[in-house]
């Protein structure tokens, strides 16, 4: 096997998992969320057009209007919360509490081994890169997230992984 040009390694905490998902979500399901939010938003101004035509009371723009915020914030807030919650709860069935990863970085390929649990991904798999405060998260092709804390290089730097891909990756 070739020398590897970096390793990282650090132990997986519920708050780093936490982050790399709201980054993730951020890039995906943030642009939905506001259309939705937008189109709510269009919806309740033609139903209080309606309302204000049809029965002239403030109560009712009230009532809407509390019904949109409660929606927006169902879809805005609560929706990616419960979902990076149950993403949680199941890799925890799968890696345990705070799960120890390791990822080292050959020239045309990275290597994860959570637990014994070897992933290998080629660079040219990688279809985009994303950092967060702690974190720099490589999303594959097939929509898997592959997290790599940035201060956690035993050899090598994120500026070297991040030379690797620029190199082997044709975005």
């Amino acid at each position: 096997m070739t020398e590897s040009v970096a390793i990282n390694r650090y132990t997986l905490t519920k708050e780093l998992f936490y982050e790399g998902n709201k980054r993730t979500s951020r890039e995906t399901y943030s642009r939905f969320a506001l259309r939705m939010v937008l189109i709510m938003v269009a919806a309740w101004v033609i139903i209080a057009v309606i309302t204000l035509l049809t029965k002239p009371s403030v109560v009712f723009l009230a009532v809407e209007a509390l019904v949109l915020i409660l929606a927006s914030l169902w879809v805005a807030v609560y929706t990616p919360w419960n979902k990076r919650r149950k993403a949680y709860r199941a890799f925890l069935e799968s890696y345990g509490e705070d799960a120890e990863r390791t990822t080292v970085f050959y020239a045309d390929r990275l290597i994860v081994n959570p637990e014994g649990r070897e992933i290998t991904v080629m660079y040219s798999d990688i279809a985009k890169t994303l950092t967060s405060d702690h974190l720099l998260i490589f999303i594959t092709a097939a929509n898997k997230g592959i997290l790599v804390k940035r201060d956690g290089f035993l050899k090598g730097s994120e500026s070297d992984i991040l030379k690797l891909l620029e190199n082997n990756v044709s975005r």
